[in-house]
């Protein structure tokens, strides 16, 4: 599933030669009296990058809190393994293999093998989460992205989380059977046709702040089987956001939020719903 690269759990997701200028989309959002900050990341990087700008550095060494989809630190990786185990893998004697058809186990078995994923250990996974699995191993060249590169420098009283570890997990693994198989084989797909490798363009797009790009090759990559992953991972959480943002424009926080970049794109993404609501967003440094 091409949208797992964008949003869904960036703890799993292993989910760029730079151009000259990097500056990634950054937003200003603001009422009456206060205004706050939105940032677009890409969770993973899959090439050396030098995405910082003086600008967003200003911004967050201004912000007194930083808000995080989660905060990617050592309770949260212990909770994301916790989950996994638990809710990651089948316990009642059921297998992967079982829940799809011969030629579907075939296509996953293929694309586990060339990506160096046994089948032995794949057959335990249920589909969400061999989908994860099979996403991360194929990304070739995977470091660490925004959201931990800021969690390493921010002492952990700036830092503030929008979701819970179990919430963000709770979006790929409390969804029905069928659904969970859509995803697992749109991934195994992405993995024959080459295109779960092909990031050079989208990250070339965010890095230079173009977002009509970034929408273009986003809504590109859906296929109608992501309808339901694609309101349940950007929709339903856009919307779910909009009340703590709300929150701390009404307390007057300086805050810098910190989301996936496909959050923040086209109609349904963050800054839109905002300004829908009568708030003034304003684009930072727009190319």
């Amino acid at each position: 599933m091409r949208l797992l690269r964008w949003c869904a759990a960036p703890l799993l997701i292993a989910a760029l030669s730079a151009p000259a200028l990097a500056d990634p989309a950054l937003w200003k959002v603001s009422d009456a009296d206060s205004d706050i900050y939105l940032f677009g990341s890409v969770h993973v990087f899959t090439r050396e990058m030098d995405w910082r700008t003086p600008t967003f550095d200003r911004v967050l060494a201004d912000a007194d809190q930083v808000y995080f989809e989660i905060v990617l630190d050592a309770e949260a990786v212990a909770q994301t393994t916790y989950i996994t185990l638990t809710r990651g893998r089948f316990h009642d004697g059921e297998s992967l293999p079982d829940v799809l058809t011969d030629a579907d186990w075939a296509r996953v078995v293929a694309a586990a093998e060339a990506n160096q994923l046994p089948a032995d250990v794949i057959a335990g996974m249920q589909p969400w989460f061999a989908a994860l699995a099979l996403s991360e191993t194929a990304m070739t060249g995977a470091s660490v992205g925004v959201e931990q590169q800021l969690v390493a420098e921010l002492p952990p009283a700036r830092m503030e989380e929008l979701e819970t570890v179990a919430e963000q997990m709770g979006y790929l693994a409390d969804v029905p059977l069928d659904e969970q198989i859509d995803n697992l084989m749109s991934v195994v797909e992405s993995i024959e046709d080459g295109s779960i490798d092909s990031l050079d363009a989208l990250l070339d797009a965010w890095e230079a702040g173009d977002t009509d790009a970034m929408l273009e090759i986003f809504e590109g990559q859906l296929t109608p089987r992501d309808a339901a992953t694609y309101e349940r991972l950007i929709t339903d959480r856009n919307e779910r956001w909009l009340e703590p943002i709300e929150q701390m424009l009404a307390e007057n926080s300086d805050a810098l939020v910190v989301v996936g970049a496909g959050h923040l794109i086209g109609d349904a993404g963050v800054p839109a719903l905002l300004a829908d609501k009568g708030y003034t967003v304003t684009r930072i440094d727009a190319p």
